[in-house]
């Protein structure tokens, strides 16, 4: 698998040198096909649509000397030359940093958000204001019924109007994921994806109980091993708030500038990087919390009710926006995890002891024996001595549900750490 995906990535890098060489000379034509797209599709086995992008991206890259040299390197695959491609129409010299994430393994998640932060800072307002637009223009939702049976669908929005709904689903989602046994140590059952369905179909159908005990998606913890989602271990405290804040996060400089540049943040949580005056408009709307960075330190945190608490809960997610196991990327519903000393020997809820994992690497580290060593931006995804099986991970994981199980119901009443 190793070696034929990297032959897929010379493949592509192959094909993204030579196509634009046969749409030059207008070759495509004496095999009767009437243009460049349906030609590569038709050699490729893809749709024309597909085709077209690649032949988009193509033609960007053979301007750009740095991206160049990648393809003949044979380093890009077709989805990572289409990234950084589509970036040099906004962001001429972006080809080099976004290069050197590909170079660090950086997962292909990772690749686009910094390559969207970067269109992001290079737009005027005027340029914003206008993509907006015409993605409003062309906001849509569709569904039809697949081939398989089922329903299948998808919509386009602007990131604003996302914004809010979807700290509330997302949680609703990981709440009712939770409950099914699932989560840190939990039990197998569906997905977290097909509790985020149900908790979509019930938002749309006004259901009464929707978000009534709802929490943050990554409120969770690496020792809750109940199979019903077990007590809240994580850093908060008192009763569960009614509905989920939706967090935005923004470098005091950006504010102040109305602008972002270089690795200055401003993101809605769970969503992504937007602009400043995108995220200024959610600033007069209940249910959004603010967190303006400033240099390494948190300046502000709007809206908080559990000072300290709350405080070490936004620093971790500053610090950790996407799962820290090198190479993932995932951004969505992200878990606390006690790296070093385990919350089960009495490891302190401290910033220096958390991170933030997604669900499967959490597991992997919970049941599978791996662990994390270094620090933030220099992670090193450590092996147990026997790398277990996926199936082996799976039994394990019952095994600890069931004790859990056990040892709930001999002691029901006994004291619980908070």
């Amino acid at each position: 698998m190793t070696l034929f995906s990297e032959a897929e990535r010379a493949a592509a890098s192959g094909v993204a040198l030579f196509a634009p060489r046969v749409v030059e000379t207008g070759e495509y034509t004496r095999g009767g096909h009437g243009s460049a797209a349906d030609w590569l599709g038709s050699l490729s086995g893809s749709s024309s649509g597909a085709a077209k992008g690649r032949l988009a991206a193509a033609a960007r890259a053979a301007k750009d000397p740095l991206l160049t040299e990648a393809l003949h390197n044979g380093e890009l695959s077709a989805d990572q030359l289409k990234v950084v491609a589509t970036s040099l129409s906004e962001s001429p010299e972006a080809s080099g940093d976004l290069l050197e994430l590909v170079d660090q393994g950086a997962s292909h998640k990772a690749l686009r958000d910094t390559a969207t932060r970067m269109r992001a800072a290079s737009r005027s307002r005027e340029t914003e204001r206008l993509r907006r637009a015409r993605v409003h223009t062309h906001r849509h939702l569709r569904w039809g019924q697949d081939e398989h049976g089922g329903i299948r669908g998808g919509f386009f929005c602007d990131e604003v109007e996302f914004a809010r709904v979807a700290p509330r689903l997302e949680a609703e989602a990981k709440r009712r994921w939770r409950a099914a046994g699932n989560g840190p140590g939990g039990g197998v059952g569906d997905s977290l994806e097909a509790h985020r369905l149900d908790a979509f179909i019930d938002l749309l159908s006004g259901s009464d109980g929707f978000g009534s005990d709802s929490d943050d998606a990554d409120d969770s913890d690496d020792d809750d091993r109940g199979g019903d989602g077990g007590p809240d271990h994580g850093l908060r405290s008192g009763p569960r708030p009614a509905a989920p804040r939706t967090l935005i996060i923004v470098n005091a400089e950006s504010l102040r500038r109305g602008t972002t540049q270089g690795d200055e943040l401003c993101e809605i949580e769970g969503i992504g990087p937007v602009s400043v005056a995108a995220a200024k408009e959610l600033l007069s709307e209940g249910g959004f919390q603010y967190l303006v960075k400033e240099g390494f330190d948190i300046k502000t945190v709007t809206k908080s009710t559990r000072v300290v608490t709350n405080c070490i809960d936004m620093a971790l997610i500053v610090r950790d926006r996407v799962c820290a196991r090198p190479g993932c990327g995932n951004s969505l519903g992200l878990e606390r995890d006690h790296f070093q000393l385990d919350y089960g020997h009495d490891g302190p809820t401290e910033l220096e002891n958390l991170v933030r994992l997604c669900p499967e690497c959490h597991k992997l580290k919970t049941d599978g024996g791996w662990r994390l060593e270094g620090r933030p931006g220099a992670w090193k995804w450590v092996a147990p001595a026997k790398p277990p099986s996926a199936q082996q991970m799976a039994r394990a994981r019952k095994v600890a549900v069931a004790k859990a199980k056990v040892f709930v119901k001999k002691d029901p009443s006994g004291p619980r750490r908070t």
